[in-house]
This record gives C-alpha cells, sequence and structure tokens, in this order.
C-alpha cells in the first residue's frame, strides 16, 4: 500500500527552492539590484515558511544555533524600535545628527528617535539577512541525500564563474555580457581580470575560496571509494581508477585545476594568496584519510602531501609577478582608520546595521578626496562601526559556535562522504572570514547565500543512521530504502552484502 508522504514533498520542494536560489543569486550582478534582491528576498521568505512547516522529524536545529540566529535577527530590529521621548543628543555621537537636524530646519521629517541613525536602510539590512539565515535553516532542515545534488550545484556554479572569468581576461579590457537580453559592460574587466557575473573580482575570488576546498573533499574521498568490491593491494587501487567510479576522481581533479586557473586570472592577490593556504589546509586536513580512512596508506599521504605543496609553491611566484596591484592597497589603510575614528565616537551603541555608507561622510578623511566609500573594506570594522558592542558580542558568538563545531566534525574515525564535505565546508568558511579582513563578500548577496549553504553544511548532522533510528524510535515511517541504502554505503567502516563465490559478477555495477 503506497500512502502519500507530505513530509517527503514539502522537503522536496525545499531543496529545488534552494537550488533554484543557489542559480539565480549570481546572474545580476551577484544579487545588486532592487530587482534581484528584491526576487531573492521572496525566495528565502518562502524557504523559511517550508522550514518552519516540516515536522520535527526532519533534522532540526540546536538550542545554540537557535540563539544564534534568533540574535542574529533581532539585533538590528532593536536599532528601529521608536524610542518617543529620548533626546538624541543623550547617545553617544549622535552630537553632529542633532546639528545636522537643526541646520536643516523643519523641512526634515519629524519621527520618533530610534537608535539607528537611519532605520530605513537598517531595515532594508535586516530585510537581507533574511536570506542567510532562510539558506541557512533551510539547508540544516535537508537531508544528506538532498545537500549532494545541491553541493555538486554550488561546484557547478563556480566553475562556471571561474570559466567565465576566463573568457573576460581572454577577450580584452571591455566585454559586455548578455542576461536575457539585458546589456551590461562590466567595468572591473577593465583591470585585466576575469569577474565573472560580479561586479568585482574579489568577490569572485570569494566564490572560488569558498566552492575549492568542498571539490578537494569530493576528490580525496572518491580516489578511495567503494574498495571493498575490489582487490587490496596497490594492483586493485590503480584499477579502482579504470572504472567509472574512479573517473569521478578526474573529473573532480579537472574541477580543481579550473578553479585554481580560475584564481589565478582573477589576478586577485588576497585570492590567490588564501588559494595557497587552502590548498595547504586541505592536502594536510584529508591526506591522511584518502577514501576515508587512507586506504592508499603513508604512500598516499606521502604523494598527496608533495602535490598540495608543489601546488602551493607554484602558486606563489604567480602572486608577485602575476596579481594585478590592488587599487585600494594604498587608501584602505587610510578607510580603515577612519573607521575606527567613527567606531569610538559612536561606540557602544554604533550607527545603526545597514547606514555605514551614509553615516561614514562624517569622517571621510581628506586624503580620499571626493570618493564615495560605501564599505570599510573590512567586513569586521564595518560591523563594529554600524553595530557596536551588541555587534562585538554576535561577532564573538558567531566564532566560538565556529570554533567549537570543529571539535564535532574532525574525529578520529573513518570519515564518511559527508564529513569530507563539512571539513571542506569548514575550510572554506574559513578561507572567506580571512578575505573580509580586506573586503566585504559578506555584503554581496550571492556570496551570503554560498557563505549560509556551507555553514548549514558545516553544521548539519553528519551521523544520519542516529537520525534513522531516532526515526524509528519514534513509530515514524522510516526514510525511502534507497536513502538507507546510500546511508549503509556512506556510513564509515560499512559494507554492503557480497556477492556469493559463484555468482556471476555484473560488469555495468563497475
Amino acid at each position: 500500500m503506497v500512502t502519500d508522504n507530505p513530509t517527503g514533498h514539502r522537503t522536496a520542494v525545499l531543496s529545488w527552492l534552494l537550488g533554484a536560489l543557489l542559480i539565480f543569486a549570481s546572474l545580476f550582478r551577484a544579487g545588486h539590484g532592487p530587482i534581484p534582491l528584491l526576487v531573492l528576498q521572496l525566495c528565502a521568505v518562502l524557504m523559511l515558511l517550508l522550514s518552519l512547516w516540516t515536522p520535527t522529524a526532519s533534522p532540526t536545529l540546536t538550542k545554540s544555533e537557535v540563539t544564534a540566529l534568533a540574535l542574529l535577527l533581532l539585533f538590528p530590529l532593536l536599532f528601529i524600535v521608536p524610542l518617543p521621548g529620548l533626546p538624541l543628543d543623550w547617545l553617544p555621537g549622535r552630537d553632529r545628527y542633532v546639528e545636522a537636524l537643526a541646520l536643516a530646519g523643519p523641512d526634515h521629517p519629524d519621527r520618533a528617535p530610534t537608535l539607528s541613525l537611519y532605520p530605513f536602510e537598517t531595515t532594508s539590512a535586516w530585510l537581507t539577512l533574511l536570506l542567510p539565515v532562510a539558506v541557512f535553516v533551510a539547508t540544516r532542515k535537508l537531508s544528506h541525500r538532498r545537500l549532494y545534488p545541491l553541493i555538486l550545484l554550488l561546484i557547478a556554479i563556480a566553475g562556471v564563474q571561474a570559466a567565465l572569468g576566463l573568457i573576460q581576461f581572454g577577450s580584452g579590457s571591455k566585454i559586455p555580457l548578455l542576461y536575457f537580453g539585458l546589456s551590461h559592460t562590466y567595468p572591473g574587466i577593465e583591470t585585466g581580470g576575469g569577474i565573472g557575473t560580479y561586479a568585482n573580482r574579489n568577490h569572485l575570488a570569494g566564490l572560488i575560496e569558498m566552492a575549492l576546498p568542498i571539490t578537494f573533499a569530493l576528490f580525496f574521498h572518491s580516489l578511495g571509494r567503494n574498495k571493498q568490491l575490489h582487490p587490496r593491494g596497490g594492483r586493485g587501487r590503480i584499477l579502482f581508477l579504470s572504472i567509472f567510479r574512479g573517473h569521478t576522481a578526474f573529473l573532480y581533479g579537472a574541477l580543481i585545476l579550473l578553479l585554481i586557473v580560475g584564481m589565478v586570472f582573477t589576478r586577485s592577490r588576497t585570492g590567490i594568496a588564501l588559494t595557497i593556504l587552502g590548498v595547504l589546509a586541505v592536502t594536510l586536513g584529508f591526506g591522511r584519510r584518502i577514501g576515508g580512512d587512507n586506504v592508499y596508506g603513508v604512500t598516499g599521504t606521502i604523494v598527496a602531501s608533495a602535490l598540495g605543496i608543489g601546488i602551493a609553491i607554484g602558486l606563489a611566484p604567480i602572486l608577485d609577478r602575476f596579481a594585478s596591484p590592488d587599487l585600494l592597497e594604498d587608501t584602505r589603510w587610510t578607510i580603515f582608520s577612519a573607521t575606527l575614528e567613527g567606531i569610538r565616537d559612536l561606540f557602544p551603541l554604533g550607527s545603526g546595521p545597514g547606514t555605514y555608507p551614509d553615516i561614514f561622510h562624517a569622517f571621510h578623511p581628506l586624503e580620499l578626496g571626493s570618493h564615495f566609500i560605501n564599505h570599510a573594506h573590512n567586513d569586521y570594522l564595518e560591523w563594529l562601526f554600524e553595530g557596536g558592542a551588541f555587534a562585538a558580542l554576535l561577532i564573538a558568538l558567531l566564532l566560538g559556535l565556529y570554533l567549537a563545531r570543529w571539535g564535532k566534525v574532525w574525529t578520529r574515525e573513518a570519515w564518511s562522504r559527508f564529513r569530507f564535505l563539512q571539513v571542506g565546508a569548514g575550510i572554506g568558511i574559513f578561507l572567506l572570514l580571512l578575505h573580509e579582513l580586506v573586503d566585504y563578500n559578506l555584503f554581496i548577496p550571492a556570496n551570503m547565500v554560498y557563505f549560509a549553504f556551507l555553514a548549514g553544511i558545516f553544521f548539519s548532522d553528519p551521523h544520519q543512521q542516529a537520525v534513522d533510528k531516532a526515526r524509528r524510535a519514534r513509530g515514524e515511517q522510516p526514510p525511502p530504502a534507497s536513502e538507507q541504502t546510500a546511508a549503509l554505503a556512506d556510513a564509515p567502516g560499512s559494507e554492503l552484502p557480497r556477492p556469493a563465490p559463484d555468482q556471476i559478477r555484473n560488469p555495468f555495477l563497475d
């Protein structure tokens, strides 16, 4: 008897919606512009509703995750709550604003004061914040079986963006890109680096930084996949590479090469430097666990380490000879200094989330002339500028959860495929967090989506079998047989039933 499974239907819709969001996020200048951002925000609201609608039998968030997400969403709302009767000059850093309102006379809008100096921008920032929160919650709600195609989709998106950057680099300084009949010429290409569909080469570099470690994770895991189907020893390992499952390792290797070359041709100094660090990190992290439990032994570890170090050494000269000098390299420190002055003046409240481009005018240094500064080019300083002590505590909380999660992800047991992906996602998150010291990737809608997706993978429960046992204990319907088989095959140390000795082997299974 076949019964309807509404939970499975909603989960399928959620996974398809998340996949569509991953694709759409980078199409129109990485989500910039009112219409693309509106579409992304509407999709985020729909994903939140679907995620909250799913029963508790699906993977659930931990208490620490719920607390962090609640604080993250409530944080901007505190700045837009009206405070009638509160004199603005009582709050730190508001004296210049009060003077400006006095000079404006009766023409300025009469509204109740708020902690945010520009509540409209803070409201807009809160709506944009729904996007990464919805992606994280949706990712945590999906099973490993449904997450794996989405991970491959993210890698494919990064590969297409890298290939597009190569085309842009080889096609000259000005190249129009067509999007559904809309022509746009990207000024960033004039600097001689590929930018894909982004408006800045550093933002394309941010995407590649996040996708490269999980591609390495699939590469190292696929090298020893299903080793029980093949004879033991070096000959068996070599024969494994000649069958279809072995060919997937070469496919992932080709994608790794494409991403690295794409990063080089962005000519982003920070991106290339972090790629070197990322290659070393994944080599040290996965070199001792090829296939899950290091099926190639010490020899495989030595070869993997030598390969990773060789790639890093090969990229080092490129960093000096090929990377384009950053136009903001000299002025970035001036922006940092002015931002620190604003942090001191507005501390401990800050100016309000999303208000940096408008409030920074009060601290604009003369050395920058008439240039408009839209971001601090250091996300941490910009968050402190806008959120003050609240932002500092929230940053410390989120970083603490990230570091604590490594203790649960990095285990001594044999790693499953999803464990490899979790480690790769954690490394990708680390690389982008380092990049934010000199850029603002996490203010770009597309990279916000991809970062939240990796965070959802990193914080997922790697023990799918434990989840299935909990479902059976509650008397709920078990997952489909295909999902159970996939979980069994992917579990560390587990083997599928072996055929009888006299049974004829099916060559198509290889």
